[in-house]
């Protein structure tokens, strides 16, 4: 089941477990291992308290940390490191919606223990001494048949923890199954409860959810079940806005949400905020013009409202306020280099949007200002031109020594940056001094 390096660390851990309370692997990668797919993390699970293990694993090989000794999670180190829950019955306040239990009892019942987690799939259970797989709720039958369904009632499930109902969103992401009835009618009719959950923990499902081989499919369930009118109410105003139909074959969110599966994972986001704002300019002005720089600022509270990292805040918001650059391909070719130079920290992402966006139209397998930048590019390499003004062969030392100073240097250098960067002039020295001597009247 395992990789065989860490097969011999579990089985070696397991060994120190009594008969009585064995040590076993649960949830996601035992899922994904009877699903045929590859795993990485290795969660743990078994009847000893964190105490007893803490205990039970002194001088051993395997160092124990407390995470979490409320919710009996540890941390175990050995070659590698594992997350440790004890068997334990959570309860929350009676329809809070909260994430955390506030109170937890341990036991040794691993039925008791499966019914406290949110789906059948990932309910499974595999004794590692043993190499035993135990299935107490069903969940290999859920998988067989590619469904979702809950380890209790839905309602119950789903309204202890409201962010379960964005981990099903996330689950349909990752594993492209469909929604148990029940389990989908609870869902819509408890949506409400992610209003009690944490913009940070919202955040982590929703890039989880955007790095899904089937995201498109659990963005359309978020739409239908009323998620997406709470968590991203800007996106959702584009519900059933109309495009024109000689560039658009879908309505402005249907457009996005093909966008962003046709996106790579790490542009998804700047995807599904690339026409944020055609909603809000239609409504508002009767058209869509400049949605794009509208976009960049409400990509940017959106994303401040998330608790975004400020870096990736400014990346995305960038890729968002520049999705129509060239869009007639009628720029000229020294706005395409100032364009490449400016933007050369997400140029490959932003060419990976270009084709998105081309993409979701329905209409294009690929996107002409993509390539065209391309080409662009490779011919900037060619030439050698500079980058950057750093990549000058001169600098402001240079311009000193002719008697420049103050602003006039900064300003001087830009200017012989745009021409070389252009191909109007070499990127050697003499060749850009004496651009510059040219200059000295203007600058005097």
């Amino acid at each position: 089941m395992f990789d065989e390096s860490v097969r011999e660390e579990l089985e070696e851990l397991a060994s120190y477990f009594p008969i009585d309370k064995p040590l076993y692997a649960v949830g996601g990668c035992v899922r994904d291992y009877l699903r045929g797919k590859e795993f990485y993390d290795v969660d743990l699970s078994g009847g000893m308290k964190p105490e007893e293990l803490i205990e039970l694993l002194d001088k051993t090989p395997f160092g124990v940390v407390s995470a979490s000794p409320r919710l009996g999670t540890v941390i175990i180190k050995g070659k590698n490191t594992y997350e440790y829950t004890a068997f334990r019955i959570d309860s929350y306040p009676a329809g809070s919606g909260i994430h955390t239990p506030t109170n937890v009892q341990f036991t040794q019942d691993l039925t008791v223990d499966a019914k406290r987690r949110d789906f059948k799939c990932n309910a499974i259970y595999y004794n590692i001494r043993e190499r035993q797989i135990i299935d107490p709720l069903g969940g290999i039958e859920d998988i067989k048949q590619g469904i979702l369904s809950t380890t209790i009632s839905p309602d119950v499930v789903l309204s202890q923890d409201g962010l379960r109902i964005l981990r099903l969103a996330r689950f349909v992401s990752k594993l492209g199954y469909e929604i148990e009835e029940h389990t989908y009618d609870s869902a819509k009719r408890l949506a409400g409860r992610l209003r009690e959950i944490s913009v940070e923990r919202i955040r982590e499902e929703l890039n989880r959810i955007l790095e899904g081989d089937h995201c498109y499919k659990a963005l359309c369930l978020m739409r239908d079940i009323g998620v997406l009118s709470i968590i991203l109410p800007e996106l959702a105003q584009n519900d059933g806005v109309k495009q024109k139909e000689q560039y658009h074959k879908y309505d402005v969110l249907e457009h996005t949400f093909r966008v962003v599966e046709a996106c790579p994972p790490k542009v998804r986001l700047a995807g599904l905020f690339h026409d944020i704002a055609k909603g809000k300019c239609q409504a508002r002005d009767g058209n869509m013009y400049f949605h794009n720089i509208e976009g960049a600022q409400m990509t940017r509270d959106i994303m401040t409202r998330l608790k975004y990292p400020t870096r990736q805040i400014e990346r995305t918001s960038r890729m968002v306020e520049w999705h129509m650059f060239d869009v007639n391909g009628n720029t000229k070719e020294s706005k395409c280099r100032r364009f490449i130079a400016n933007n050369l920290d997400i140029f490959d992402d932003i060419l990976a949007l270009f084709e998105a966006d081309s993409i979701g139209t329905g209409y294009f397998d690929g996107s002409r200002t993509a390539d065209k930048l391309r080409k662009v590019y490779a011919e900037m390499i060619e030439e050698k031109v500079p980058i950057s003004i750093k990549e000058l062969a001169v600098d402001g030392n240079d311009l000193k020594a002719l008697g420049f100073d103050g602003k006039a240097i900064g300003q001087i250098l830009n200017e012989i940056w745009d021409l070389a960067l252009r191909g109007c002039v070499a990127n050697k020295k003499d060749a850009l001094l004496d651009v510059v001597k040219r200059m000295i009247k203007r600058y005097r």
